[in-house]
């Protein structure tokens, strides 16, 4: 989901604030920034992302690169504003932050379900050379919601459910489901490995921030009979990573009373160009 997920809501709050200091000072919307908040919600909200690539800032449009990406990450979680009231804003000599309630609709990718939610969001808006325009940090540039991108070994199948690119970090959200009759630890940030087409060995990020690791996967998850979870895993890579394909290996993974721990082996998956 692009509100909570757009990767851990407080970064996406702390990015766009760090544009305007310092200090703020409540004031409304102007017109000008009124409407163009509007027409980008707007915009959003009917999946016209040309319109709304148009009204990002130069550094946003520069992030994207082309509508084409802009709207993978949209796409990605089948993503709609529903309705939308805009709240309030804060505004500095450099432009104005304006919080919007948001009533949107996603698929769940734990449960490949549709789902609704509502969220409270950040919105920069900025003085461009034509008038005001939108920054809307902490998405990833371009995001897949892969078919197919599967592993099973000892009783444990792992599907990858989306992959979001940012600069210099790739995401992967990976559904983990327990067929077997035995419960299985899993410890991906031990051994697992990323690699795209050139055979470029990429490791995940272990740090103490939540929106790049997966504590629950980190600190070892036991999976019981029948168990599921759903979690990220994000790896180090070259700023603009845009891999022809990509062959993931999650380890360790251990079952109780067996032998020796087994690797969740994915074949290598093709990413579209």
């Amino acid at each position: 989901m692009k509100r909570s997920a757009r990767s851990a809501t407080a970064f996406v709050v702390a990015a766009a604030l760090a544009t305007l200091a310092p200090p703020p000072a409540r004031a409304a919307l102007s017109t000008a920034e009124r409407v163009v908040l509007s027409a980008y919600l707007d915009a959003l909200a009917h999946g016209r992302y040309s319109s709304a690539f148009a009204l990002l800032s130069a550094d946003e449009r520069r992030y994207y690169g082309t509508v084409e990406n802009l709207a993978s990450v949209y796409d990605a979680d089948r993503f709609r504003i529903l309705r939308y009231r805009i709240l309030g804003s804060e505004t500095t000599a450099k432009g104005t932050v304006a919080v919007v309630s948001e009533h949107v609709s996603f698929v769940d990718h734990a449960h490949e379900s549709p789902a609704t939610a509502d969220a409270k969001v950040p919105y920069a808006i900025v003085r461009g050379p034509n008038g005001p325009v939108i920054r809307d940090p902490g998405h990833p540039w371009r995001a897949i919601a892969p078919a197919g991108f599967v592993a099973e070994a000892g009783g444990v199948r792992a599907t990858v459910r989306k992959i979001s690119f940012f600069t210099g970090r790739i995401e992967l959200v990976v559904n983990f489901q327990n067929r077997g009759d035995s419960v299985v630890t899993l410890l991906p940030y031990g051994r697992s490995v990323l690699r795209d087409a050139k055979g470029v060995v990429m490791r995940p990020i272990a740090t103490r921030l939540p929106g790049l690791t997966d504590r629950t996967l980190f600190e070892g998850l036991r999976l019981p009979s029948s168990g599921e979870y759903t979690g990220f895993l994000t790896f180090d890579t070259p700023d603009r990573f845009r891999p022809a394909s990509l062959q993931l290996s999650l380890a360790p993974a251990l079952a109780d009373g067996g032998d020796a721990p087994f690797e969740l082996d994915f074949p290598a998956f093709s990413l579209p160009g």
